[in-house]
């Protein structure tokens, strides 16, 4: 092969050096911004969070790089401040609504028992569940338009109300299918916010299908079925065997369940209580192991122009973020959140490969700026706080 084929030859291959993100943000100074931010919402009694919560996105965005080149968050406090108060006045206005409904229509003519704080509750369950998405989507897209990686602004098109629809509709259909559709719902609510994300000019591509994971699924769940009924009938043979040694036969047991005084309802509460709990702590290890495996394949389904992604998470990997994140929230009640944001950063970081670089030259800034205002939707229904 001539020297100048070889050339053409290497040129026309994508350079796939793998690199990994970098995390360099210190606890003890993550800590310090947060304590200021308790400090100021007790004094300005909850008002100020919308500024601190911005101090701590500063902090972490700034502090993770990729590619040698560190993340830039442009939103300011006002902006989410505003936004919730939208959010406020939107809810005056639909409380309102709600009022004039049962003043005008409802009141007197309704059912007995059933009042204007029935009514207001009824709605809220209503359509609360399908806003959370919503929320949850223009989060997303506020975020990213606020966010610069080499002075480009991140970016994200769809319909947030459209991605509230179908997550509503999937989640619904999961449900009354008993959770038979759950890879489906993984996947395609994972395409709208991934392939509807871009860098400036240069969008992500999503190549992700339901049927790729659905075998590993229902290996999942079926064996959640058989640990289901393992721990029902080890439940069911020890309170036999416990009645037995206290001398109570099956017909006696029939009677207690069929018409169950105070105390026997305390202790059936407490059995169901340490039931459910055993099917926790068995299940845990096989939810893990299904959820890593649902981000390594997400992960390696998304590509950004020539960039490719990959992950090496594992079980334990997962473990440490689902159930140690949550016990330290927990156990500190609260006081943990930046110790979780920590954490999660330090996992990114580590068990995410990055295969190539953008091309620069290529990519522009976006030509829409993004949301004026921020998450008034997610504060509503969104507790993360970051």
């Amino acid at each position: 092969m001539s020297e100048a084929t070889q050339t053409v030859s290497d040129a026309a291959q994508p350079d796939l050096t793998p690199s990994r993100p970098v995390y360099d943000g210190k606890l003890g100074e993550l800590y310090a911004i947060y304590l200021r931010h308790l400090l100021l919402m007790l004094l300005t009694l909850g008002w100020s969070r919308f500024w601190g919560r911005t101090r701590l996105r500063r902090y972490l965005w700034s502090h993770f790089s990729v590619l040698g080149d560190r993340f830039e968050y442009r939103g300011r406090g006002l902006e989410l401040f505003v936004g919730f108060i939208l959010v406020l006045l939107i809810l005056g206005a639909w409380g309102g609504l709600v009022w004039l409904v049962w003043h005008f229509s409802i009141e007197g003519r309704g059912v007995q028992g059933f009042g204007l704080l029935d009514l207001f509750s009824l709605t809220v369950a209503f359509i609360g569940f399908p806003l959370a998405f919503v929320g949850q989507y223009a989060g997303l897209r506020y975020r990213l338009s606020r966010t610069r990686w080499r002075g480009i602004r991140g970016r994200l098109g769809g319909s947030a109300w459209g991605y509230g629809a179908i997550a509503t509709l999937l989640n619904f259909a999961n449900a009354m299918t008993g959770q038979l559709m759950t890879p489906l719902v993984s996947v395609n609510l994972a395409r709208p916010r991934i392939a509807n994300a871009a860098l400036g000019t240069q969008r992500f591509e999503f190549a992700g299908r339901a049927g790729d994971v659905y075998g590993r699924y229902l290996g999942y769940y079926f064996l959640n079925i058989l640990l289901w009924a393992v721990v029902i009938g080890l439940a069911a043979a020890a309170l036999v065997a416990g009645g037995t040694r206290l001398g109570i036969d099956e017909a006696a047991l029939a009677t207690i369940f069929t018409k169950p005084g105070v105390t026997t309802v305390l202790v059936i509460l407490l059995a169901l209580f340490v039931v459910s709990t055993l099917f926790g702590l068995l299940i845990l290890p096989l939810r893990c192991w299904w959820q890593a495996y649902l981000f390594r394949y997400l992960v390696a389904r998304v590509r950004v122009g020539p960039v490719l992604f990959a992950t090496a998470l594992s079980t334990r990997h997962m473990w440490s973020f689902m159930v140690v994140n949550y016990l330290i929230v927990v156990m500190t009640l609260g006081l943990g959140w930046p110790w979780v944001m920590h954490r999660t950063l330090r996992l990114i970081s580590e068990q995410l490969w990055i295969y190539g670089a953008p091309d620069g030259a290529s990519i522009r800034q976006p030509p829409e700026r993004g949301p004026k205002y921020g998450e008034g939707l997610l504060d509503m229904f969104d507790v993360s706080g970051v």
